[in-house]
């Protein structure tokens, strides 16, 4: 005798499979949507981090003594974010060059994370 359509065992096994290759495309898609935000959050700081350094390059042109040492934190609106640039000024072995060291945070609900992106120049006197 010649049988035509599936059995309800043949069906429930073809359902599982379906619903296992289901769940590693969810994940997989997932897992592809986390990092694509978490490079573009790294790619964001990095640009405020850069932008800060430009600013202070900038600022340092108009003023004829060397940058202080110390630490500067400032708040920043970039990309539809809050951000927080933590910058410390530290001395070199030469008198009119000093070291940058720049670590750019997340603002998130009141909380700061990070940091997301850290960046060392230096800035002379002139």
């Amino acid at each position: 005798m010649i049988r035509t359509g599936f059995t309800l065992i043949e069906m429930l096994i073809a359902v599982v499979i379906i619903g296992m290759v289901g769940t590693a495309i969810a994940t997989a898609i997932g897992g592809v949507a986390n990092q694509t935000f978490s490079l573009e959050r790294k790619t964001v700081a990095n640009w405020v981090a850069t932008n800060q350094i430009a600013q202070i390059r900038i600022e340092q042109r108009k003023l004829s003594n060397v940058r202080p040492e110390g630490k500067i934190n400032a708040q920043v609106y970039m990309a539809q974010r809050q951000w927080e640039v933590e910058t410390v000024t530290h001395a070199t072995d030469h008198p009119w060059l000093r070291r940058l060291e720049v670590d750019v945070y997340e603002i998130a609900d009141g909380e700061r994370k990070g940091p997301y992106d850290h960046l060392t120049a230096f800035i002379g006197r002139y």
